[in-house]
């Protein structure tokens, strides 16, 4: 069974459909229910929501659209990992590759946990997950 972790970049690109390219659209159009499982941290809804937040503050959109923004974000087939390891392991990450914060690497850490494949339009995780052999695709 194809499983994939998202970062919040890969999220909010879709639910902004402004910030949606291609390889975004193919994925979140491409799943199939009962096959393909979507994974993401604990983190994952807090970030996102903040970014809708941030939005609403430049007044790049209204809140009533945040709200049908949160709506969706929770609608979308995202299993939010309850494994308690994603979190030392973070951790144990942000030390081997010498970061002073952990947010990026929970996602590392429950793309390594949940055997998932990453997906992000983040760079420096497309890079760290490279550096650590973890599978990953950046959906640029």
């Amino acid at each position: 069974m194809p499983a994939y972790c998202v970062d919040a970049s890969v999220v909010m690109a879709w639910l902004l459909e402004a910030q949606v390219t291609q390889p975004i659209e193919q994925f979140w159009t491409g799943l199939r229910d009962g096959v393909d499982e979507v994974y993401g941290p604990q983190l994952l809804y807090p970030e996102c929501t903040s970014v809708i937040r941030e939005q609403v503050a430049k007044s790049e959109i209204s809140h009533d659209n945040a709200v049908r923004l949160i709506d969706q974000m929770l609608a979308l087939p995202i299993h939010v990992s309850s494994e308690s390891q994603q979190f030392p392991r973070a951790l144990e990450l942000a030390e081997r590759l010498r970061r002073a914060k952990a947010y990026d690497m929970q996602y590392l850490a429950v793309a390594q946990l949940e055997g998932a494949e990453l997906l992000t339009l983040d760079r420096g995780l497309f890079d760290a997950a490279s550096r650590l052999g973890v599978p990953v695709r950046l959906l640029a």
